[in-house]
């Protein structure tokens, strides 16, 4: 049976299965299909199922004359980019963005706007690296967190990192995502007490809201995330985040399996955050994400002569002595 031949609902239903890719394709074929494969029913489906759109959006939050239109933004807005790491890096942001609005929506407010392609480019100018793709589009989407103070009625402040962080012994640790701008300013000035960071092309990605500072560092060269630990002046002392056989094709745009440690520690938060293992929770009047587990088997809840003891596992990294003691980074 001819193209042609088929009725207009047999039609749709055969443009759904093919995708967008080869709807866009058929409606070249006459100008009957090019008008079925126009109707914005057909593409208010692509744009669900792939950017999770209930409405036409282009990439910046503006509307759009149709479903159409919006996904051919999206389309041209990361053309540069593979489409399956743009999805699922939307996906990963769309996660974690859900959460907090839920759970945690004075966080999700620190969420700079994506940067812009100029904006990576002078960062790899400057710091004379190629950041590896997952990264830059992870970056495409949020361009970090901009920080300031915020306070709750009454006494009860927030520390915002949404990464989030830890308290044990009044020893309190929250990192958040640096946008673009500070990652330049951070890893120029670590770089100063540690050279080997401009030789093997690392940069620094995330940092502390608290004053005890951490700091995290992305391998511009093979995607590894690492915290630096308390030796990493004398010995270069940093610790993996991510198993290294885990991410690959950081810089293979060719492809469609890039995944680097910054996208996959950032998927893993995601799925931690949406399935209760960590939670926003309150001490001494400051509310913030605390990565102290919250489920078994992560942690156990025991009963000891009438006291409830709460038992929960987390490695805290040491301090990183880049100051005196009285002013440790």
């Amino acid at each position: 049976m001819a193209l042609e031949a088929v009725g207009d609902l047999a039609l749709h239903i055969i443009l759904l299965k093919l995708g967008p890719k080869d709807t866009a394709k058929v409606s070249c074929v006459s100008k009957r299909h090019r008008d079925s494969a126009s109707g914005d029913h057909l593409w208010s489906k692509f744009c669900l199922d792939d950017l999770d759109l209930v409405s036409p959006q282009d990439p910046h939050g503006n509307p759009a004359p149709s479903f159409k239109v919006a996904y051919q933004l999206w389309r041209e807005a990361f053309a540069v980019y593979p489409w399956p790491l743009v999805l699922r890096v939307k996906r990963c942001w769309g996660r974690i963005r859900s959460w907090l609005s839920n759970n945690f929506p004075v966080a999700e407010a620190t969420l700079r706007g994506g940067a812009s392609e100029s904006d990576i480019e002078q960062l790899e100018n400057l710091l004379e690296v190629k950041l590896p793709l997952p990264t830059r589009v992870l970056y495409r989407f949020h361009d970090g967190q901009e920080l300031a103070a915020k306070k709750l009625s009454g006494n009860s402040h927030f520390l915002l990192g949404i990464m989030g962080g830890y308290c044990f012994n009044n020893h309190w640790v929250n990192v958040y995502l640096l946008s673009l701008s500070a990652v330049i300013v951070k890893t120029k000035a670590v770089a100063y007490r540690l050279g080997f960071l401009i030789k093997y092309k690392y940069i620094v990605v995330v940092g502390s809201s608290t004053a005890s500072i951490k700091l995290f560092f992305l391998s511009c060269r093979n995607g590894q995330l690492t915290v630096g630990a308390r030796n990493i002046l004398t010995l270069g002392e940093m610790i993996q985040c991510v198993p290294n056989l885990l991410f690959r094709s950081v810089h293979d745009s060719s492809g469609d399996q890039q995944q680097d440690a910054m996208l996959l520690w950032l998927e893993e938060h995601g799925h931690r955050l949406e399935s209760g293992i960590i939670k926003v929770c309150e001490r001494k009047n400051i509310k913030s994400i605390s990565l102290f587990p919250e489920v078994p088997p992560l942690c156990s809840v025991v009963v000891t002569n009438g006291v409830e003891v709460n038992c929960r596992v987390l490695c805290g990294v040491t301090l990183i002595p880049f100051f005196s003691k009285s002013r440790q980074l």
